[in-house]
């Protein structure tokens, strides 16, 4: 080799390195990003797998011979919920609206902040019909986590825990009509409680 192509050399060695160090720095983003949501999932799926299943069985008999027509039919009904836990709305509810007072209002009239968000996203689980009470409890919930969240929202474990509680909540409405009110509400305050927790 002459010395002219001597450094040419190095400096095409040194362009691959970089570039191939580059791809492996973004590989390792990616596999750290598919990791979080990984256990983002994992999350969801636990708390979908917490919910109780409801059974309701009917059954019916009847008997009647041709001459005689009095029906003399039992009908069976049973009904339950599989955990066998009863919800209180109005205890959580309660629960919810105290961690909501604790938060300041906004310092903006015209503006809402995080408190009347909440609010107005605790108003809509309240009071959409397409909920269980199992689901709006849970809902309920995750709007007591934001609100905590709220509280102190600069500290990375609250943001950690208000971006799950969000992420929960998507998963709650996810099944629900798309007229529903809470997925209206829902489409319009995330992005809001999110900007104003700093989620991004």
């Amino acid at each position: 080799m002459d010395s002219d192509s001597t450094p040419d050399y190095e400096v095409l060695l040194r362009a691959l390195e970089a570039r191939y160090r580059a791809e492996l720095s973004l590989k390792d983003e990616l596999i750290t990003f598919y990791r979080q949501q990984c256990v983002d999932q994992m999350l969801i799926i636990k708390q979908l797998a917490t919910r109780p299943v409801n059974i309701e069985v009917i059954a019916t008999a009847a008997s009647k011979s041709m001459s005689d027509s009095i029906d003399q039919s039992s009908n069976i009904k049973v009904s339950g919920n599989v955990t066998e836990s009863t919800l209180n709305i109005s205890e959580i509810t309660n629960t919810v609206t105290n961690s909501l007072n604790q938060l300041p209002d906004s310092p903006e009239p015209d503006q809402p902040g995080i408190k009347e968000l909440l609010t107005q996203l605790q108003a809509a689980i309240e009071t959409d019909t397409n909920l269980s009470d199992e689901d709006k409890a849970e809902a309920l919930e995750q709007v007591k986590a934001l609100a905590e969240a709220g509280q102190k929202p600069q500290e990375g474990a609250m943001q950690k825990m208000a971006k799950t509680a969000i992420k929960i909540l998507k998963g709650t409405i996810a099944g629900l009509p798309t007229a529903a009110t809470l997925v209206e509400a829902a489409n319009k305050l995330f992005p809001l409680i999110s900007k104003a927790l700093g989620l991004g």
